[in-house]
């Protein structure tokens, strides 16, 4: 009886290799070119906003050096108001390189590398954020009554959706000078809606005892007053309250803090030397024309209180109900 002539061993391997190097290349292709997805919701982001906590106490060597500006305290909730930017695949590239150009031509110590806040150490793409509070805590008894006096002050302020661009880099410290940051500066958009929703943080951020945001903050007592009184009334008359109070917000206290909005890319443990502060002037104007063409529409901001988000959104039509 004749045997069946079947394939060797090698020649099955060499096939499955084949075919293996034509999907993985065919895979490649797919990745590498621009995708067709839209993007995901906002809220879907909200559901992975926390990090793994790796430690119960404050230990910066497990932060690259980073140290709490408020120490943890048991029982508080760390809280933040904030604007959200995802870049696109892009954006992301473009921005990514500008750091590569600040870490790659300097050499520093430890203490002085250029830490980026654009892509995780695994090149993750991360959000970016344009702060509106400093960093809070409240009680638990507290944290609910923040974020939903918040959420209903920002529906009758009658601001409504913006874009903001950007005009340039530069290193700016936080207010403990422990950490220095490359930003993209900000100007002021058109019906200057930063400086008024910072109006209405800094607000209700006073009201409940804890520190506004960048100096000299208007203190808004009227918009608390009209909060207190709208507690006071039934349901219908202050939705009615609500409807007409966007007519007639006071923004006689507010203040222009322009030059303080920022979006930062990249972070670093020591006050940026010359040669750092040099290179970035260098860097800035070769990717000045690209920096100018980025928009990001803002349609809401965001309060996390522990590692949970809540969206606001900014009202197209001030007169919606909701």
């Amino acid at each position: 009886m004749a045997l069946v002539d079947y394939p060797s061993c090698d020649e099955d391997d060499n096939e499955v290799t084949s075919n293996n190097s034509k999907d993985i290349t065919s895979l490649k292709r797919k990745r590498d070119g621009p995708s067709d997805l839209p993007p995901l919701p906002s809220k879907f982001h909200d559901l992975y906003a926390s990090t793994t906590r790796v430690s119960v106490r404050d230990d910066p060597s497990l932060h690259e050096g980073r140290k709490r500006v408020i120490p943890h305290i048991e029982g508080n909730w760390p809280t933040h108001i904030y604007i959200e930017w995802y870049p696109s695949t892009t954006e992301d590239a473009w921005l990514s390189k500008v750091i590569s150009a600040l870490q790659k031509d300097i050499s520093f110590d430890s203490n002085s590398k250029v830490h980026s806040s654009v892509t995780s150490d695994v090149g993750v793409p991360l959000p970016l954020h344009v702060s509106l509070s400093r960093s809070l805590g409240f009680l638990a008894a507290q944290k609910d009554d923040f974020v939903d006096s918040l959420d209903r002050i920002l529906k009758v302020s009658g601001i409504r959706p913006f874009d903001i661009t950007f005009t340039g880099l530069k290193w700016v410290a936080n207010f403990e000078n422990t950490r220095w940051f490359l930003v993209l500066s900000i100007p002021k958009p058109e019906s200057d809606g930063l400086n008024k929703i910072l109006f209405v943080c800094n607000s209700i951020v006073k009201q409940y005892g804890q520190p506004p945001l960048y100096p000299g903050p208007p203190t808004g007592p009227s918009i608390y007053a009209r909060k207190k009184q709208q507690r006071r009334k039934s349901q219908d008359s202050r939705k009615a309250s609500y409807d007409k109070s966007h007519t007639n917000m006071d923004w006689s206290e507010i203040q222009d803090a322009t030059d303080a909005f920022h979006i930062s890319l990249a972070w670093t443990l020591k006050n940026p030397n010359k040669e750092l502060l040099e290179l970035t002037e260098s860097v800035a104007k070769d990717h000045l024309n690209r920096l100018q063409t980025i928009e990001v529409s803002v349609k809401e901001i965001k309060c996390k209180v522990g590692n949970v988000v809540t969206s606001m959104s900014l009202r197209s039509n001030p007169f919606e109900g909701g």
